[in-house]
């Protein structure tokens, strides 16, 4: 079993995942998990318009209103309680475990990554950040990135937040982000890759290649990779999590 900060197993409520030895995917529940993670998560940004949370879901209902400084800040505090082993669905999670995501057709979720592409463009000064983060250059990058497991932290900025480095952030290059198309995961080479099948997901990904985006599940409309707006929500918006088989962190 694995110890982390407190003292009670917890099981992630959710799907087991479909025809693979891993597990459950869920979202995060306003419950002895939830509570624990919107407290920690509100102390960090209490007083920052659309980034702290100014009213609760009723105990057992899901957290709702997800966007890119929820989903990663969340997912920090998660993976930091649970040593990693409840988080924040990755972009090629949301694919391998499409069909054991609840409620996917009613709901959206940022996950846990932001797409980064190669030329300056929207949210320039997060995604000069990132590349700061993850030690690169833009002229020294040949695809777009996945940087998954960024922090979050209070920031003066037009955002009221900026990224910071984490135990488990990394950059992943994703040329699938070079155009729109139906992706699939490929499990030998552990990445997305197109998919000419019907039930491959549609990715859809900026026309301009340049700047930094969100990465969220739509509801029907499959995977977004284009969206700028990192602060927008809506009560459909869920913080999607995985937790590994047979785990019961303390909580």
């Amino acid at each position: 079993m694995v110890q982390t900060k407190s003292s009670k197993p917890y099981q992630l409520k959710g799907n087991q995942a479909v025809n693979v030895p891993v597990p459950i995917v869920g979202n995060l529940i306003y419950d002895e998990l939830g509570q624990l993670a919107l407290a920690k998560f509100n102390e960090r940004f209490r007083g920052i318009n659309d980034i702290e949370y100014e009213s609760f879901p009723k105990e057992g209902w899901s957290v709702s209103f997800s966007n890119v400084p929820r989903a990663l800040g969340l997912n920090q505090i998660l993976m930091e309680e649970t040593n990693g082993n409840i988080r924040v669905l990755s972009p090629l999670e949301v694919v391998r475990y499409w069909d054991s995501i609840p409620n996917r057709s009613e709901t959206y979720a940022d996950t846990n990554a932001v797409s980064l592409f190669q030329k300056e463009g929207s949210n320039e000064e997060l995604r000069k950040r990132a590349l700061e983060i993850i030690g690169k250059d833009s002229k020294d990058l040949t695809n777009p990135l996945l940087v998954l497991n960024l922090g979050v932290e209070p920031s003066d900025n037009e955002f009221g937040f900026t990224f910071t480095e984490t135990p488990y952030t990394q950059a992943v290059e994703a040329p699938f982000l070079t155009q729109d198309q139906r992706v699939k995961y490929d499990a030998k080479k552990k990445t997305l890759a197109s998919s000419k099948d019907r039930d491959g997901i549609q990715l859809w990904v900026p026309s301009l290649q340049s700047g930094l985006m969100g990465f969220y599940q739509s509801r029907l409309d499959g995977l977004y990779a284009r969206y700028d707006d990192l602060l927008g929500s809506d009560w459909g918006g869920r913080i999607r999590l995985v937790q590994d088989p047979q785990v019961a962190p303390k909580i």
